[in-house]
């Protein structure tokens, strides 16, 4: 019968220099033997979800650690499926056999897609360079030119340097009585 000291997740925290009890050995190794299960690809078919939790940090730490390697055929087995999912071949899902990309139209697929997209980029280039140039535009008064705000506004003394609001408003009012010009006709 299993109490709650049983439970490594939530039972009692041994002290750190305590000799492990005759429990936590025995613990120990199941739990050893379980993960060299898993590593040989013999997966219990049922497990506690603390053993599920503690087995999911443990498989994680192996890997991080960067001395796990795939076979040899598991490696071209999952480069080919890549390669036949990249050029629009049969999903991995479907099949995670190791034949190598046959089809010639699937080898040069990207290929024309390069040179279109190539010669369609020559195209646009060549439309810019040769196009038509206009360089007169029509004169437009000037209440509808940019200009400089330095005659509303004049000089900006020292004292008067916080006073922003009443400028921008100022260049805002120029500004929109030149449009309305434009809009509507008449001088600004």
């Amino acid at each position: 019968m299993a109490t709650k000291d049983d439970d490594i997740l939530s039972g009692e925290v041994p002290a750190p220099d305590a000799e492990p009890t005759a429990a936590e050995r025995a613990k120990a190794k199941a739990f050893a033997d379980m993960i060299d299960k898993t590593l040989s690809g013999r997966l219990p078919p049922a497990m506690s979800a603390d053993d599920r939790a503690l087995l999911e940090v443990a498989t994680v730490i192996r890997a991080a650690s960067g001395n796990v390697e795939l076979q040899a055929t598991r490696r071209r087995s999952l480069v080919e499926d890549a390669l036949r999912q990249a050029v629009g071949g049969v999903s991995p899902a479907t099949s995670l056999s190791s034949t190598p990309i046959a089809s010639a139209r699937r080898r040069w697929a990207p290929w024309a897609v390069a040179t279109a997209t190539t010669a369609i980029a020559a195209a646009a280039i060549l439309m810019l360079w040769l196009r038509p140039q206009h360089h007169t535009r029509p004169a437009l008064p000037i209440g509808q030119q940019s200009r400089p705000a330095d005659p509303l506004i004049g000089r900006i003394d020292r004292d008067a340097a916080g006073d922003a609001a009443t400028r921008i408003d100022t260049i805002f009012a120029d500004r929109l009585d030149g449009y309305r010009a434009g809009l509507y006709g008449g001088t600004p």
